[in-house]
């Protein structure tokens, strides 16, 4: 055991040719750049949801798609914005978003006089003043004598409220209470100075500033942002919609094995053009970059266009958007996943179509798709017979054969999922000199293969064809029983999918005979 505390490991592999539920899989996180928090997971599961903790006020309104430029500092919010918005539109339910802030921001703060309060991550989305609603402010309200309430708005959207309070440091306590979606601000308790609380039947206002956005967003900024998306949020799909460098391409690969989650990259716009060998390239250099494991990954083309919108930064209009072609992705999973295994295919016509892009940036030639394809890179195309826009590839970026199909990879990742759940149920149990407990461990895990097996994700005229659990005396030896091991084997065929389909038409004449097959 490489750990020896206590845990549920689950390794999964694959072998040569003739070998001898819980947190979703649809969730998808998501880094971007806006202004708001940073440092926390923040869940969303609207636009409205997104414009509450990333928005900003324009011209007077509540948006959440906008450039900005502070002290030379340009943050865009669009491609994150316009990629959540798709995939709302095409059937995602849950994303969690982690800021990407540049390492030189500082956070907003106000010192009152029995306490401290800091915005969550640096900028200056936090900054608020007596003079409007933008920003981030704290209003206490004494209701009577010795009663409190406290409410945190940002950009004049209340985004919590506290019950009753009774002093400063139940003040501070409720803020650190909050959570990492709720709290957009942590306080410290200052043991001396006077009290910060208002006298009854009045409020008080307590306003952060000295948030500064710091210089423009690194590749290096990355890695704090993914940090935040610890094993605790289960699997998922892992993007950085828009962002196509090789460094961000390598991050998000490796946190996707770390974490038992499956990146989702964004292949570089051809606008136009076709960048087939591009792309070629670019999964190429991934394939080979140290401490990468591709299988891991799977890239997208080409990006998607879809309808504008009135207006998004309060004074000119947008008539199409161009989207990064993850959230596409990201949405199809999500959708698939509410009542397939992860083994289905989101792709094709029948399960990959999208509902809400009007065309593409790039229509590849078919040679140029089939250069994709066997690179590793899904593309989107307009599909004439059908009518429709559709995800036409599902293919991982892996060098081994064994993985690179797509959805053996996220049904890996299920996989392991389901199996660590199923471990759970037999961290520290007795282990009986009867053996009872490695045959129930292995009758829990046939029961879930049985049902892999019944919903096709695995492969096998029989059951017995498909799967098979091993929890023996062969690998629950005295020694490992010695060491409170409960192992069990199991070994798995994964469906394949359909790639190619062939029809063969014959023309016979009216009178001739049919041949019998």
């Amino acid at each position: 055991m490489a750990n020896p505390a206590p845990n549920v490991s689950v390794n999964v592999t694959a072998v040569g040719p003739n070998p001898s539920t819980s947190a979703s899989t649809g969730t998808w996180f998501v880094l971007g750049q806006a202004h708001g928090p940073s440092g926390v997971a923040v869940r969303v599961n609207s636009m409205t949801d997104f414009n509450t903790y990333f928005g900003q006020i324009v011209n007077g309104s509540l948006t959440g798609r906008y450039v900005t430029v502070n002290s030379g500092t340009t943050t865009d919010s669009s491609l994150l914005y316009d990629a959540l918005d798709v995939y709302f539109r095409e059937g995602g339910q849950t994303a969690l978003i982690s800021r990407v802030v540049s390492s030189t921001a500082t956070a907003a703060a106000t010192a009152a006089s029995k306490f401290t309060v800091t915005a969550a991550g640096g900028g200056t989305w936090a900054n608020s003043s007596s003079a409007s609603a933008v920003g981030l402010i704290l209003t206490i309200s004494a209701v009577t004598g010795p009663v409190y309430t406290a409410v945190i708005t940002l950009n004049g959207s209340t985004v919590a409220s506290s019950p009753a309070l009774y002093s400063d440091l139940d003040v501070v306590n409720w803020i650190n209470s909050l959570g990492a979606v709720g709290a957009l601000c942590t306080a410290v308790y200052n043991s001396g100075g006077t009290t910060a609380l208002p006298s009854v039947g009045s409020s008080a206002a307590i306003y952060l500033t000295g948030g500064t956005d710091g210089a423009n967003v690194a590749d290096t900024d990355t890695d704090p942002a993914l940090a935040v998306f610890t094993d605790v949020f289960g699997p998922g799909q892992i993007s950085y919609p828009g962002k196509t460098s090789a460094a961000t391409y390598s991050k998000l690969s490796i946190h996707a094995k770390t974490f038992n989650r499956v990146a989702f990259l964004d292949a570089v716009d051809g606008a136009g053009s076709d960048n087939s060998s591009t792309l070629a390239t670019n999964v190429a250099t991934l394939q080979s970059t140290s401490n990468v494991d591709p299988s891991y990954a799977g890239m997208f083309a080409p990006w998607l266009v879809v309808p504008g919108i009135t207006s998004y930064n309060g004074t000119s209009s947008v008539f199409s958007r161009t989207v990064a072609p993850s959230a596409l992705a990201a949405a199809l999973v999500a959708s698939s996943d509410a009542t397939n295994d992860c083994n289905v295919p989101a792709a094709g016509v029948g399960n990959g179509n999208s509902n809400y892009a009007i065309n593409v940036t790039t229509n590849y030639s078919s040679a140029s798709r089939a250069v994709l394809n066997n690179a590793g890179v899904n593309v989107v195309r307009f599909v004439p017979n059908a009518n429709q826009i559709a995800l036409y590839g599902f293919r991982s970026c892996a060098l081994d054969p064994n993985w690179n199909r797509l959805n053996n990879v996220r049904f890996r990742m299920q996989v392991v999922r389901d199996f660590d759940l199923i471990g759970e149920q037999f961290i520290f149990n007795e282990i009986d000199g009867k053996g009872q407990i490695f045959s129930t461990f292995a009758g829990v895990l046939a029961a879930q293969c049985q049902a892999y097996w019944l919903r096709k994700s695995i492969y096998g005229n029989r059951p017995s064809d498909s799967y098979q659990v091993n929890a023996g005396s062969g690998i629950n030896t005295p020694n490992t029983i010695a060491a409170g091991q409960v192992n069990a084997s199991v070994n798995l065929r994964m469906s394949p999918f359909g790639e190619f389909v062939t029809i063969n038409v014959t023309k016979y004449a009216a009178n001739a005979v049919f041949p019998s097959y």
